[in-house]
């Protein structure tokens, strides 16, 4: 589809369309000047979408940034897109470097996304261009991670909360390459991404092509099953607070699980990792907790943490929040 001029620009269009996104609805678009975004900003315009191009400088590459930057603004202007510049300042040598910048871009794209709603007196949304491989190496990073199953869903290609939008999750990179390359869309290359600093990089350039090479097709495979597990994420999300609910109770801030309904229930152990997440309990903590579930433990037997404390009382076990 998308090695089709026009493909991808039916695909947007489609896509969007299957959202249920308002024909008049105000995209605010991310746009670094990458390949990937630069594809989406002329994808956008090629396909009529009222859109706004968002741009954020953080000054850590010098003068690769500021052309970065030159390069986004000459495209808008050549094209009548109204482009939102936020100049930011990062420190290069602390830790979190990309959390931090990431922060500021989101905070950046959602005042733009709630200044045109309330303009517009109608819902307005940020775009991102985010694709399959994006995907694949989001997969991977919470597989190491995180100890939370949902996760392994990755990225939504709609996020309803944060009224984020990602059309291109079920396309490649090469795709999109291609699609650059027969449109002639100028576009700057981020020696970051090479190296080797960060995990992410480092799943991009070693890990997925190494995986490619074992099985051709893995990348895009793994997107696809992140697909299929949103569609799980709604379903295991209801069905695990509905278990939940069903041996829990708070009472005067604190809470009390009820061991005979909780044995009970099959998504028990997911119900011990949902409360431990949410009283800030580590999810490597959780042998623990299962430990106080067991029938030859008395009364008094507890752990605790700087969040909480988890004492068994009789048949039950007592939470108590130390924050």
């Amino acid at each position: 589809m998308a090695n089709n001029r026009e493909g991808l620009v039916q695909h947007m269009r489609q896509w969007l369309g299957r959202q249920g996104i308002d024909a008049n609805a105000t995209l605010i678009g991310g746009v670094s000047g990458g390949l990937d975004s630069m594809v989406l900003a002329e994808t956008l315009h090629r396909a009529g979408i009222n859109f706004h191009v968002a741009h954020v400088n953080y000054h850590l590459r010098g003068g690769a940034s500021d052309a970065d930057q030159a390069l986004v603004e000459e495209w808008c202007a050549a094209r009548g897109i109204p482009c939102h510049v936020l100049n930011a300042q990062v420190d290069p040598t602390g830790h979190g470097v990309q959390a931090e910048a990431r922060k500021i871009r989101y905070t950046h794209f959602e005042q733009l996304r709630a200044e045109a709603s309330d303009r517009q007196g109608r819902p307005a949304y940020i775009v991102t261009a985010h694709h399959g491989d994006d995907q694949a190496e989001t997969v991977l990073l919470h597989l190491m991670r995180s100890a939370d199953p949902l996760a392994l869903a990755a990225m939504p290609a709609v996020d309803e909360k944060r009224r984020l939008l990602r059309p291109f999750l079920t396309l490649t990179r090469a795709e999109l390459a291609k699609v650059c390359s027969a449109w002639s869309v100028a576009y700057r290359e981020d020696a970051s991404n090479a190296k080797p600093d960060y995990l992410r990089n480092r799943i991009r350039n070693e890990v997925l092509p190494l995986l490619d090479s074992l099985r051709p097709g893995t990348t895009a495979h793994v997107a696809h099953w992140a697909e299929r597990f949103q569609s799980l994420r709604s379903f295991f999300t209801t069905e695990r607070d509905a278990a939940t609910a069903r041996c829990w109770k708070v009472s005067d801030g604190e809470g009390e699980l009820d061991l005979s309904a909780w044995r009970a229930e099959p998504l028990r152990v997911e119900i011990l990792h949902r409360l431990a997440h949410e009283h800030g309990i580590a999810a490597r903590a959780v042998p623990e907790l299962l430990h106080l579930t067991e029938a030859q433990v008395e009364s008094g037997a507890h752990f605790v943490c700087a969040t909480a404390r988890v004492e068994r009382h009789g048949n039950a076990l007592h939470w108590t929040s130390l924050t």
